[in-house]
């Protein structure tokens, strides 16, 4: 289930783009699934379908999905190895601000990689606990 927030300052159509982006990397959706229809999605999401239209081309230009004429869309080949750079891309920004803000209070390289390190087998632990529970 698509969730929007109407309050956000994230427009509609780029938080559809980012939901289906986040289906498919969770393999809810995979290679060569379709998609709900435009007015479909539309309908479910309360949004206008040209919404729901604009998300689709920008995934199809971006190369997460192929629309076939009558058909459909559908989860393209290279969704996963798409989602996989991106997400690298991601978390090497978030590493980067971390890294930026931690340098604001002269903390030193190695400071830095051993509370790095602290968080990430604390955070592991917890799922890891979470998981076996």
């Amino acid at each position: 289930m698509i969730k929007i927030d109407t309050s956000s300052f994230v427009p509609i159509y780029e938080q559809v783009k980012a939901q289906l982006k986040l289906r498919i990397a969770t393999h809810i959706f995979k290679s060569h699934d379709p998609l709900p229809s435009i007015r479909e999605l539309a309908s479910e999401l309360l949004i206008n379908p040209n919404t729901v239209a604009r998300a689709y081309r920008d995934l199809e230009r971006e190369g997460f999905i192929y629309t076939r004429k009558g058909k459909g869309s559908f989860v393209s080949d290279e969704s996963v190895s798409l989602i996989s750079k991106k997400r690298t891309e991601i978390l090497n920004k978030i590493f980067d601000d971390a890294i930026e803000e931690a340098k604001k209070y002269q903390l030193a390289p190695n400071e830095i990689k051993r509370l790095f390190e602290q968080r990430t087998t604390l955070i592991l632990k917890d799922v890891d606990e979470g998981s076996n529970g």
